[in-house]
């Protein structure tokens, strides 16, 4: 008997072969569609049957679509039409289009020749008082900031100067503490000292000796965290574990501690602030009511930063640029105290856009210059620390340091050519963000007609009770920084006090609204003459 096959009866393709027979239909189908693609020949579509015979009511179907044909004519027929009228109107209404347009054509012409000997009278009246544009602007600017700094004054009970810590003497302005005296002899004037973490301990220590025999000085550093509130302080209740470890692994670990703390973003120096102006509400006040604390200071000095910190909130807009706060800000730091922010100051002329630059106090992009301010930083700094910071060669003089920069940076411009003013730029920025770690230190001997006497001096450390406060402030701040030790600090020389001179922009208020109010009134008188010019382009 024959053995019967083990194979099964079923039909069903595995899936290799059914995927292998889509492959192959799919390819002999896009083969077809190519062949009749190049020869050109469009594919037949399919005729229409028609409706067969035998369908039941036929000769009303074929009625129905006769009308709907019909419809689609019409429609069709009234859209030719409209189109047609359309264009009839357009072509009768070109004729008085064309005379409007001759006629705006006529006034727009008169117009602009009208703008254009206002503008001309206009330049011709300002070169005759011999002010250009940047003078203008520059007047105004200073008058500007008279004014917001005039009502921060007046407002204050406590001014709080801030100064930069790595060249104090070249933030202070004497004139302003002149100017603060001047008004009310009763208000206060504290030093801040910002920034302290950019300069050795030592450096910090010195200074606030030195100024601390005229004035209450502070060591600070503001909070540079981007939360909205929140902001981390460090107080000295926190640094006495800190200080007991360092103490026991050695002076290595707790330079090293410091150092890092420092680095960071927390603030320092609040608490000692805080507890100043908090026994003045309480001594020369009486504990009653509460002080107003203006804060003044060159632009970018930190002064909306310290307002952040304190408050531990971001209540003041800040920037790395000079110019962010544009006018008074008023904050409310408790039910004692208020502050108020102020625009930076704004420079005289004779102090020159290099010494502004040094001083982070005019936008770097916007200078005409930057080669200028970049010499005055090899002459006080020694040309060693430079070649260390950007890990270059040898050089002989601005513009070989600025070539070396610029290849090594690879700012060049068109054809290979060098870009010495980016590169300038480059050194303007580190140099005002602290990425060249330099340093000033206290003159030896004080210009004693600038400073307070030693009985006002009594008079205010009492009111502050500032031997008690100044006592902690070692382990709240200066236990933080870091110390020569580290040998990436080295010193360069102090640009020298600021000169604002308020009293000039005092005298010259009153002329200043003299002479706008009667530049108005030439304006409208020349402009009842001559007709000044509009917006709308008619006269």
């Amino acid at each position: 008997m024959p053995k019967r096959s083990k194979k099964s009866k079923s039909k069903r393709l595995t899936l290799k072969q059914k995927y292998k027979v889509i492959k192959k239909v799919k390819e002999h189908h896009k083969k077809k569609r190519r062949e009749l693609k190049k020869s050109g020949k469009k594919p037949k579509e399919p005729k229409d049957p028609g409706i067969p015979s035998q369908w039941p009511f036929k000769e009303e179907l074929l009625k129905e679509m006769a009308w709907k044909r019909q419809q689609i004519l019409m429609q069709e027929k009234a859209k030719k039409e409209e189109r047609k009228r359309a264009r009839e109107e357009k072509a009768a209404g070109m004729d008085t289009e064309e005379g409007d347009l001759q006629q705006l054509a006529a006034l727009h012409a008169a117009a602009s020749d009208k703008q254009q000997d206002y503008e001309a009278r206009k330049r011709a009246r300002l070169t005759a008082d011999g002010v250009s544009g940047k003078q203008g602007d520059a007047d105004n600017s200073r008058r500007a900031f008279y004014k917001e700094f005039r009502r921060v004054v007046e407002a204050s009970d406590v001014v709080i100067q801030v100064l930069d810590a790595r060249d104090p003497a070249g933030c202070r302005c004497p004139d302003v503490e002149r100017y603060v005296r001047s008004l009310d002899p009763n208000k206060r004037i504290i030093l801040l000292l910002n920034k302290m973490d950019l300069v050795p301990r030592e450096v910090g220590e010195a200074w606030l000796k030195h100024y601390r025999q005229e004035l209450p000085a502070v060591a600070f550093k503001a909070s540079t965290q981007q939360q909205a509130d929140g902001l981390s302080r460090k107080s000295s209740s926190s640094s006495k574990g800190k200080k007991a470890a360092a103490a026991a692994g050695g002076s290595s670990q707790s330079n090293a501690a410091a150092a890092s703390f420092a680095a960071g973003s927390g603030c320092l120096g609040a608490d000692t602030l805080l507890q100043l102006l908090k026994n003045y509400a309480r001594n020369a006040m009486g504990g009653k009511g509460s002080i107003t604390v203006g804060v003044v200071g060159l632009p970018n000095v930190g002064k909306s930063s310290l307002i952040n910190s304190l408050k531990r909130a971001r209540v003041a807009q800040v920037g790395s640029t000079p110019g962010v706060t544009k006018g008074i800000q008023e904050i409310h730091l408790d039910k004692h105290i208020r502050l108020l922010d102020s625009p930076g100051i704004v420079f005289t002329s004779g102090e020159g856009a290099a010494a502004a630059a040094l001083r982070n106090a005019i936008k770097i992009e916007k200078l005409e210059d930057p080669i200028t301010p970049v010499s005055e930083i090899l002459k006080r700094v020694p040309s060693k620390q430079l070649m260390e910071v950007y890990k270059i060669g040898t050089f002989a003089g601005v513009d070989q340091f600025l070539q070396m920069i610029a290849n090594a940076r690879g700012k060049l411009k068109k054809g290979g050519i060098v870009d010495t003013e980016a590169a300038a730029r480059i050194v303007l920025q580190d140099w005002n963000d602290g990425r060249i770690p330099y340093y000033t230190v206290p003159p030896k001997q004080r210009a004693h007609q600038q400073y307070e006497t030693a009985e006002v001096v009594n008079t205010w450390a009492a009111e502050f009770d500032a031997d008690k406060v100044f006592a902690g402030e070692a382990k709240a701040v200066l236990d933080h920084l870091p110390t020569m030790d580290d040998g990436s600090f080295f010193e360069a020389q102090s640009a020298g006090n600021v000169a604002v001179q308020l009293g000039e922009m005092e005298a010259d208020e009153q002329p200043a609204a003299a002479a706008a109010a009667a530049a108005g009134s030439s304006d409208a008188m020349d402009d009842d003459e001559y007709g000044a010019p509009s917006s709308s382009g008619r006269p």
